[in-house]
C-alpha cells in the first residue's frame, strides 16, 4: 500500500506538503495539490480510517448553473431528492456530502481529494448534464469508489453502470399522445438544456407520439429552453409576438411551464381555454398554480430511496451484480390541458 512518503518521492515535494494535501489544508497552491492528489491516485493511496467513524455518502450533482439565481432554482430542485436520500442514509448509518457541478463539467481540488484519500464510500450522482456526469464517472472508477446513478447510463459508456431512473421516453411520448388526443393540431415543445439527457428523452418521447398521431413537420415547433422560469416566459412572449398561437405547449419540466403559462396570462391568453399546457416532474408548485398543471410526475422519493438502498448494498456487497431499475412516468391530468 502506498504510503505519504511514496507520494512525496514520486510528486517532487516534502513530506510535510504531501501530509497538508491529504488532510485538506487549503494553504497548498491549489496547482500542486493537484499534482500530489493526482500521484497519490496513481499509487493508489488510501487514507486509513478509524472503525469507529461513521461512513459517508458523496451526492454529486450534475447541474451546472450560470448564475446566482439559477444555483439557486438548482439547490431547490435537488432538495425533491434530498430528504429520502438523507433519511434513509441516516438509517442505513451514512453521513452525506455534497458537491454541484460546473458549466465546463471540471471538478473542484476538494472534491478531487475527497474522491482520491477515499473520504466517502460511494456517491449518488444527480441529474444528466452530459460533460459532468462523465467527469464524476471517469475520476470515480478511477478512485474505484462505487456508484449510484438517478438517471440512464448514456448508450455509449463502455461499461455497464448501476441506476435508478424515471422513464423520460415515456414521460414525453404520454405529454404528446395526451395534448394530440385532446384534439391538439399545433404544439409547441419548449425542451430542456442541450446537454442534458434527461431532457433530449422527453423530446424523442413527445416526437414519436406527435408522429404516430398525425403531428409532423409544420404541426410540431421547437423553443430552446434551459429548465429555468425565465425561458418559459421568453417562450411565452415570442409567441405572442408571432400571433400564431400552438393549440397546445409541453415544456420539459414544470418551470418553464410555470413560467410560460403565467405570461401567456398576463397578456390575455386563457389557459386551456386558447392553449392547452402540459409539464414534467410535477413539482408542488405544479397543483397551486391557476389552472393547476397537467404534468408527468417523477416519483422523488422512490427514486432517491431505492438509489440510497442500492448503493449501500454495492459497498457492502462489491461482487453485487449491476441494478438497473426504470420506474414509470405518470401523467397527473389537471385543468391546465382542458381535459376533464
Amino acid at each position: 500500500m502506498a504510503t505519504l512518503r511514496d507520494i512525496a518521492l514520486q510528486s517532487g515535494v516534502s513530506l510535510a506538503t504531501v501530509s497538508r494535501v491529504m488532510n485538506g489544508h487549503p494553504s497548498v497552491d491549489p496547482e500542486l495539490a493537484t499534482r500530489v492528489l493526482q500521484t497519490a491516485s496513481e499509487l493508489g493511496y488510501e487514507k486509513p480510517t478509524r472503525n469507529i467513524e461513521k461512513q459517508t455518502l458523496a451526492v454529486l450533482v450534475t447541474w451546472p448553473s450560470t448564475s446566482e439565481s439559477q444555483t439557486q432554482r438548482d439547490s431547490q430542485f435537488a432538495m425533491m431528492f434530498l430528504h429520502s436520500i438523507y433519511v434513509t442514509a441516516e438509517k442505513l448509518g451514512y453521513h452525506l456530502v455534497f458537491h454541484f457541478g460546473t458549466e465546463e463539467g471540471k471538478i473542484n481540488s476538494f472534491l478531487q481529494w475527497q474522491m482520491t484519500t477515499k473520504q466517502f464510500q460511494g456517491a449518488i450522482i444527480v441529474g444528466s448534464y452530459l460533460a459532468m456526469e462523465r467527469t464524476y464517472v471517469e475520476n470515480l472508477r478511477k478512485a474505484e469508489i462505487p456508484f449510484f446513478r438517478l438517471s440512464k447510463a448514456p448508450t455509449d459508456f463502455d461499461s455497464p453502470h448501476s441506476y435508478v431512473a424515471v422513464d423520460d421516453f415515456a414521460g414525453g411520448y404520454k405529454a404528446g399522445r395526451h395534448l394530440a388526443e385532446l384534439g391538439a393540431k399545433t404544439i409547441l415543445h419548449i425542451q430542456g438544456p442541450s446537454n442534458s439527457r434527461d431532457a433530449l428523452e422527453r423530446k424523442k418521447g413527445f416526437v414519436k407520439a406527435c408522429e404516430e398521431h398525425g403531428l409532423d413537420g409544420d404541426s410540431i415547433s421547437f423553443f430552446q429552453g434551459d429548465f429555468h422560469e425565465p425561458a418559459g416566459e421568453k417562450c411565452a412572449l415570442e409567441i405572442i409576438k408571432s400571433g400564431k398561437l400552438p393549440d397546445g405547449i409541453f415544456a420539459a419540466n414544470d418551470m418553464m411551464a410555470i413560467g410560460c403559462m403565467r405570461t401567456l396570462q398576463k397578456h390575455g391568453i386563457r389557459v386551456p381555454e386558447d392553449i392547452r399546457m402540459v409539464g414534467f416532474d410535477d413539482i408542488i408548485l405544479a397543483s397551486y398554480v391557476e389552472p393547476g398543471l397537467t404534468t408527468v410526475q417523477i416519483p422523488f422519493d422512490d427514486l432517491a430511496r431505492v438509489a440510497t438502498e442500492e448503493l449501500v448494498k454495492q459497498i457492502e456487497w462489491p461482487l453485487r451484480k449491476t441494478t438497473r431499475v426504470l420506474l414509470d412516468a405518470e401523467l397527473i391530468i389537471r385543468r391546465s390541458c382542458g381535459a376533464k
